[in-house]
């Protein structure tokens, strides 16, 4: 018998399974099946899986921590339908851990199933941490689940399996939570992590007693005027504990989300499950108020080497040579942009009519001097990135042409399609 549903959504009382999420799979293969018959370009496809099934993924994911085979199975319809237009098995060009990456590290943009599933469900844990009292949930947890305990001290291996998963999340998200002492009103001395030695029953089990204290005792009955007052003790642990005390603020006790200046988001904690890396210099290339989305994601893979030349072992017209030139060069991204005598040719063109400054020296070398001379939100800057993105993205058409469809077209397309590529904002 399967589940009661409530807003589309499983009523279970028992751990989620793959058999439960059937429902999201199914949705999601209904949405890709229905775009099939349309001639989607790659650009059209990151736009349809941004707005319409990472949200289908992100309803489910705000309520439920997904089984990891439920989150593989979701990310391998999203690869498949980027690179192939359905749910099927699909190459791939660039790996879905890089597409999962903010722009400005190289990456599409699209959000981390994984990562973002633990961001919205960690907002639930928040909540418990910092005792919402407008959530009747909250109320319950502590009243139910926590009783006499700190979130910070219950056992992550007594409970329901969502509550388990939940407390889990809890080590990561502690190095960016503040406790700022005040009153000493709302902490526990023992179970809440205010110092910087961390939760103290952990590191210190015997020091409640060592010093005559409950373990529930608050914060408050060591605090007295503004000032620490702690028993008296000779204990080394307890005399670790009292030399490196943090600051009272005074007033009340808060509890601060050290990202987003201060306000707990869902953005912020995204940021903690997948943690930055390394910023590329090209990014600014693809930003600009001219950009034409489709040109802009053969650009993306021509910066990452990805565009399926005929230098690739797995790719080839039995030679390896370059189609646009005829000549004797073995086709790579280097030889096509620019140093192919048709994309010369076709640069020389766009040079006269648009004083297009291209150094043509080493590709890579080209992009990280692009990067720097174009950056900025000037008009023309901007067109000098659009017309990049439509030249190497013309130049590409021309080679699938070539090698696809065995048509040539001459060296007079280059006289106007800069003027054509330019002018278009569709996907």
């Amino acid at each position: 018998m399967p589940p009661l549903r409530y807003l589309g959504l499983p009523l279970l009382a028992s751990r989620l399974t793959i058999a439960d999420c059937k429902p999201l799979l199914q949705k999601i293969d209904e949405r890709i099946k229905g775009w099939e018959g349309i001639n989607l370009s790659f650009a059209g496809r990151v736009q349809l899986i941004q707005s319409v099934l990472m949200a289908l993924n992100t309803y489910w994911a705000m309520a439920f921590i997904l089984p990891k085979g439920v989150i593989r199975e979701v990310e391998k319809r999203l690869r498949t339908f980027l690179w192939k237009g359905h749910s099927g098995g699909g190459y791939a060009k660039v790996a879905w851990s890089h597409i999962c990456r903010p722009k400005e590290e190289g990456g599409l943009g699209i959000r981390n199933v994984l990562a973002l599933n633990r961001a919205l469900m960690s907002r639930h844990l928040w909540r418990v941490i910092t005792s919402d009292r407008n959530s009747i949930w909250v109320e319950w947890v502590t009243t139910i689940r926590l009783r006499s305990q700190s979130i910070w001290t219950v056992s992550d291996r007594v409970g329901s399996w969502s509550w388990r998963k939940l407390l889990r999340l809890r080590p990561l998200l502690l190095p960016h939570i503040e406790y700022r002492i005040g009153n000493g009103e709302l902490f526990s001395i023992w179970q809440d992590p205010w110092h910087p030695n961390g939760i103290l029953i952990h590191h210190f089990p015997r020091g409640s007693s060592l010093m005559d204290l409950s373990t529930s005792d608050r914060l408050c009955k060591v605090i007295h005027e503004g000032q620490w007052q702690w028993p008296v003790t000779t204990d080394i642990d307890c005399l670790t504990i009292l030399h490196s005390l943090p600051a009272i603020h005074g007033d009340t006790d808060k509890i601060i989300w050290l990202l987003d200046g201060g306000n707990f988001s869902t953005a912020g904690a995204y940021t903690v499950f997948s943690p930055p890396e390394p910023k590329v210099d090209w990014s600014s290339l693809l930003l600009g108020r001219f950009k034409i989305p489709r040109h802009n994601f053969i650009l993306w893979l021509a910066f990452l080497g990805r565009l399926s030349t005929m230098d690739k072992p797995w790719i080839g017209n039995g030679t390896g040579m370059c189609v646009l030139c005829g000549g004797n060069q073995i086709e790579s991204h280097s030889h096509l942009f620019f140093k192919c005598p048709f994309a010369r040719e076709c640069l020389r063109a766009v040079r006269r009519r648009t004083r297009f400054p291209w150094p043509n020296r080493e590709w890579n070398m080209d992009i990280s001097w692009a990067a720097v001379k174009w950056r900025g939100r000037h008009v023309v800057n901007m067109a000098y990135r659009a017309l990049l993105a439509s030249l190497v993205y013309r130049l590409w058409e021309e080679r699938n042409h070539r090698v696809f469809q065995q048509q040539c077209r001459s060296f007079l397309f280059a006289r106007d399609f800069s003027g054509r590529g330019c002018s278009s904002t569709h996907y």
